[in-house]
């Protein structure tokens, strides 16, 4: 089934509004239009947009209202938000762009440039979330934590640090549902809390869980789930579980040193014998010291970012963690790669250990 891309009209101008729907439909968009912006957030969480066009004149709730509920939001904060009004005051566009919007057309506008600037926004966020995957995946294969995709009828990808506590392929872990992989007593409250969490009542909790692998073997585990991505009508979710304990803390840490270095490898960056043997100490610290970390050089969240990244940590997970927002942590992310002129958190972490910037 072919995906059609979803853009949410916000104007409390039934007419133009409609008409601009309208115009998008035939360029063969998925249109929403919300009378209002009480309703336009309300259509926000359950349509998922993957574009925001939003007058900023608006009675009771206005357009700058909607953006900055929306980009509170870890679903559809990165979003594009473009911003339609009646008003062509410079002060007027510098406050809508100082509050994250895209773009700004006023009114009347021409339908081309319109679509124009929808197309350029909407390939400038495919990429971005292109890369956003890339980097995850990176991440999900080496951390050292048991990590987890899954909806609600089955597991949809589990990362190597889970499959190995549980000794199974992944073959064998996509057939199963969330609760085949807990014991049997605790598994209808972990059941009941995720479907709070598809139903959009909540967006993450964390329960006491015990694992049972293939042979029976019991594991007392922390059990973190959020919302990972929404679409209308069905929830991606997140499951993280720490997998440090007396027992297998030196044996995980050891192997995801091993995923790093073949990780830096295929990415053509040059490994010395003593920068490997570096970066093997750096994953059999217990937790890794943020607070070693040179703090002329990066700030205290900054750090923070960058030694949940180095455990693995998706960005919203690290969000969660640290109590802010996924915009917040990509923003420290965006300044980390800044400041070490890297294209990625990956290579972040590998200027940090090449240059000391990690206690070892």
């Amino acid at each position: 089934m072919c995906y059609q891309t979803k853009i949410l009209v916000i104007d409390d101008d039934q007419r133009l509004g409609k008409t601009i729907k309208n115009v998008l439909s035939t360029e063969g968009y998925d249109v929403c239009y919300a009378n209002g912006g009480a309703l336009g957030i309300q259509k926000a969480f359950e349509f998922m947009p993957d574009l925001v066009l939003c007058d900023i004149r608006m009675d009771t709730i206005d357009g700058y209202q909607v953006l900055n509920v929306l980009k509170e939001s870890s679903l559809i904060d990165h979003v594009p938000f473009i911003f339609l009004t009646g008003s062509s005051e410079l002060e007027d566009i510098r406050f809508g762009m100082d509050l994250g919007a895209d773009d700004y057309f006023v009114k009347p506008f021409n339908n081309e440039d319109l679509i124009r600037s929808i197309e350029t926004r909407l390939i400038k966020f495919k990429k971005l979330k292109e890369e956003g995957k890339h980097e995850f995946m990176a991440l999900f294969n080496i951390s050292p934590n048991g990590i987890f995709l899954f909806n609600s009828s089955s597991i949809i990808n589990a990362n190597p640090a889970l499959l190995k506590i549980l000794e199974l392929s992944k073959e064998e872990i996509l057939k199963l549902k969330i609760e085949d992989i807990f014991e049997t007593n605790v598994s209808p409250g972990i059941k009941e809390k995720i479907q709070r969490c598809l139903n959009g009542i909540t967006e993450n909790f964390n329960e006491q869980a015990t694992l049972i692998s293939k042979s029976g073997i019991k594991t007392e585990v922390t059990l973190f789930i959020s919302v990972y991505e929404k679409y209308s009508g069905s929830s991606l979710m997140i499951g993280l579980i720490p997998l440090y304990n007396d027992h297998s803390k030196n044996i995980v840490k050891d192997q995801m040193a091993v995923e790093v270095l073949k990780l830096l490898k295929r990415e053509n960056i040059a490994i010395t014998h003593s920068f490997g043997e570096k970066l093997t100490e750096v994953f059999k610290l217990h937790n890794g010291n943020i607070h070693s970390q040179n703090s002329n050089f990066f700030s205290k969240r900054e750090n923070e970012v960058l030694y949940l990244s180095l455990e693995g940590l998706p960005m919203k997970m690290i969000a969660d963690k640290l109590s802010i927002s996924d915009r917040t942590v990509e923003k420290h992310r965006a300044k980390l790669m800044e400041k070490t002129g890297s294209n990625n958190i990956i290579e972040v972490i590998v200027y940090a250990l090449k240059n000391n910037l990690i206690e070892i």
